[in-house]
């Protein structure tokens, strides 16, 4: 079953799907953060997922895609929250098996979240930013993601960005998320984040993290999201058996 849902964070109305896994449950769910623009939403996972059982929300961040309020840096991390605790109040929800996706930006914000919330059981990085004081995403995307979030310039973006770095990043507090189970995945030709984020993460994470690197894989994993896919699949039904 998929089911549109509204979810509040700090008041704004936040659009997103419930993709429903069948049976009485509760079930093991996860959590799905998009990238800057979210664009790539990576959906033909949350179709397989479901069909094996699996729970799935797909949120858009405040100010993008018809979600209420204005888009900023500084409030993915608690909109991920708020899809955390949203999750957590649905009867079909396992709370003892909630695992978040974060990718690209997402995962920077699920990074984060994770950290602060331990009632999240797992977390996987998808081609994710781990710092950014040493990502620079050049003028030509950031002009191309404007067009999706309200209230937003590409000179707001920058400056949104570079505030930013003055918090602690996700290479700062990834050990804290040990021992919970952690698998990093990033492609080896991305050309929005280079997977030295990732190999900088997983060099910083503690016990239980994994590392899996997708050759030639670009941001989106083109030609290789069967790859992607499966690998997180066979990762998961690891973590969560019954």
């Amino acid at each position: 079953m998929l089911i549109g849902v509204v979810l509040k964070s700090s008041g704004y109305r936040l659009l997103g799907r419930f993709y429903q896994a069948d049976g009485l449950g509760p079930h093991p769910t996860l959590i799905m953060a998009h990238g800057i623009a979210g664009i790539e939403l990576n959906l033909d996972l949350a179709d397989v997922l479901r069909d094996v059982g699996w729970n799935v929300l797909s949120f858009h961040y405040r100010g993008c895609w018809g979600s209420e309020g204005p888009y900023r840096i500084a409030t993915l991390v608690e909109d991920v929250q708020a899809a955390i605790q949203w999750a957590l109040a649905q009867p079909t929800v396992d709370p003892h098996r909630l695992v978040l996706l974060g990718y690209s930006m997402g995962g920077w914000a699920s990074v984060l979240a994770a950290i602060q919330d331990p009632r999240v059981y797992a977390l996987i990085t998808l081609s994710t930013v781990s710092d950014l004081r040493s990502w620079t995403p050049d003028d030509a995307m950031l002009v191309d993601w404007i067009r999706f979030m309200n209230g937003m310039t590409a000179e707001i973006l920058r400056e949104e960005l570079r505030t930013q770095t003055a918090r602690p990043q996700p290479v700062d507090g990834v050990d804290q998320l040990s021992p919970r189970p952690l698998l990093i995945m990033h492609g080896t030709a991305d050309p929005v984040v280079h997977h030295r984020q990732s190999l900088a993460l997983y060099h910083r994470a503690g016990l239980n993290a994994e590392l899996a690197l997708i050759d030639g894989g670009d941001h989106r994993y083109t030609g290789r999201r069967r790859v992607m896919i499966q690998r997180i699949q066979r990762w998961l039904e690891t973590i969560c058996r019954s």
